[in-house]
């Protein structure tokens, strides 16, 4: 048993593991001497470790002389025929293959991108069929938010935990971009969906990866927060605006590197952070932006409302 979870067999792992036929594993069922599998399909039933030690327990109690009767008997006083391992294992299971898919469609999303990711290869690989898989996932969208959000979780839980003595917010933001390349792939794939023309109802797949672009929003935001004095008047643009035209600049950055090979991945941190900083200075006043934005507003007004164009 592995962190909480135990081995799970198939008709055919289980002959394997022990040496029983299915004939007489099927028999022995038949006969009470062994629980009934867990249905995972109409044509596919898991065993447990339970049936391994059972099967195991029944070789040997034939092999001392006992007839199936007298088997039966000796087996009735074993727990794990007459109550089972006490786990779902078809629940089990099903988790199982849900894991598997996000782990494979994460590195294939992260390395090829979401256009060139095919879902024949992911089944594939995880060596499922194609019904198993839309049994967990209705399209190649919701996969793609079921990984993005599986993947912020994770960062949240190991990165943001350490972050969280790190008093010096550049370079908290230089740790979150070297914590995880998948993930700023994911996340420019993901906004590329949001971008999507296709319309949806609301609470579909562009919903949740609307909510979940947010929760990166939400921490850049309470990082810009902070920088500006609680005894300075309120910014004159809003912060949450900042912190997704941040996330917007580094994905623009690293779109441009992938076209040749001019910059690298520390011309991309620089940058970066050369931004990040320059919204530092104006929120804690070293530079008076609003004052110079304000002396644009009658263009700005203008160029809103469309005037011009």
């Amino acid at each position: 048993m592995v962190g909480g979870s135990i081995n799970t067999f198939t008709i055919s792992a289980l002959e394997r593991e022990t040496g029983v036929p299915r004939s007489t594993i099927h028999f022995y069922i038949g006969e009470g001497l062994l629980p009934r599998p867990a249905k995972t399909a109409a044509s596919r039933s898991l065993y447990s470790e339970s049936h391994v030690e059972l099967l195991r327990r029944i070789t040997e109690l034939k092999q001392s002389g006992l007839s199936l009767a007298q088997i039966k008997e000796e087996l009735l006083q074993d727990p794990a025929l007459t109550s089972g391992d006490g786990i779902d294992l078809a629940a089990q299971e099903y988790e199982r293959i849900h894991s598997e898919i996000i782990a494979t469609a994460t590195q294939e999303f992260a390395a090829k991108g979401y256009e060139d990711t095919h879902l024949a290869t992911i089944v594939k690989k995880i060596g499922t069929t194609p019904h198993v898989f839309y049994s967990h996932f209705a399209s190649k969208r919701q996969l793609l938010a079921e990984c993005f959000r599986t993947m912020i979780e994770s960062n949240l839980q190991s990165v943001e935990t350490r972050l969280e003595s790190t008093p010096d917010l550049a370079e908290r933001l230089l740790a979150r971009l070297a914590s995880n390349e998948a993930l700023h792939t994911l996340q420019s794939e993901a906004v590329s969906l949001i971008r999507a023309e296709t319309p949806e109802p609301p609470g579909g797949v562009s919903d949740d990866l609307i909510q979940t672009y947010a929760r990166i929003v939400e921490r850049v935001a309470a990082d810009i927060r902070s920088m500006h004095p609680a005894s300075e008047p309120a910014a004159g643009v809003p912060i949450e605006l900042l912190a997704y035209s941040m996330l917007g600049a580094y994905d623009n950055t690293q779109l441009r590197a992938t076209w040749d090979d001019r910059y690298d991945r520390a011309d991309l941190l620089r940058t970066h952070l050369w931004l990040f900083l320059a919204i530092r200075a104006a929120l804690d006043g070293r530079v008076d932006i609003d004052r110079e934005v304000q002396a644009y507003e009658g263009l700005i007004q203008k160029a809103a409302s469309g005037a011009g164009s």
